[in-house]
């Protein structure tokens, strides 16, 4: 029988093999481990309108739940491609939320427009209370929304660059497989000139 310590030092890919397998130490300690991994992927990627609307560790908690659930589904190549395969249930994740919410959006301006037209002699209409979500990270809110409003900005392959290795933690051999770029040495170059950019971007926006 495995104890803390074994499941905690076994390679990624062992893990995965054991949690397939049945083991719930073993997905425990990958939800442990790919944690904060998959809620950088979420701050990338989901964008300062739903930012308002929903905490990125809502949505990260439901993609690790999805992917834990569905595993066994999950074809084992490597580390670059469990972090690919984290990487799109997480934006599946925020298209729906972001749908939910444009949807609700829309009935909402459906449902004033209707009362405005059965209330003519009001004089105005109490718009919808906007919804604010505070930053997970407290210490730094400020900037964290900073950076992730540049990471946007970006164009997508810099931003993709930037996810897997700053907030995904890959290593340069597994980045520069899931950008499909010639060689590690190329994906550093690259990601160089991602960093480069975002810090002119935040330059901009007062950030040093």
């Amino acid at each position: 029988m495995n104890d803390g310590g074994v499941w905690k030092d076994m390679p990624t890919i062992d893990l995965v093999r054991e949690a397939q397998s049945g083991q719930s130490d073993a997905r425990d300690e990958l939800f442990k481990r790919y944690s904060d991994r998959v809620l950088g992927i979420v701050r990338a990627r989901i964008g300062p309108r739903l930012r308002r609307n929903v905490e990125s560790g809502d949505i990260a908690q439901e993609a690790l739940i999805e992917a834990l659930q569905s595993l066994d589904r999950f074809e084992t190549r490597g580390e670059s491609s469990l972090i690919r395969w984290l990487a799109t249930i997480v934006q599946n994740r925020i298209s729906a939320r972001a749908k939910y919410f444009g949807a609700e959006r829309r009935s909402s301006a459906r449902e004033i427009a209707l009362d405005g037209l059965g209330n003519e002699h009001e004089s105005s209409i109490d718009p919808p209370a906007r919804v604010n979500t505070p930053s997970l990270e407290v210490r730094n809110a400020e900037e964290q929304g900073l950076v992730e409003e540049c990471l946007h900005e970006l164009p997508e392959n810099y931003r993709e660059l930037i996810l897997m290795r700053d907030y995904a933690g890959s290593s340069w051999e597994e980045v520069a497989e899931s950008i499909g770029s010639a060689s590690p040495d190329a994906a550093r170059m690259m990601h160089t000139r991602a960093r480069t950019q975002l810090g002119k971007l935040l330059q901009s926006r007062g950030v040093t």
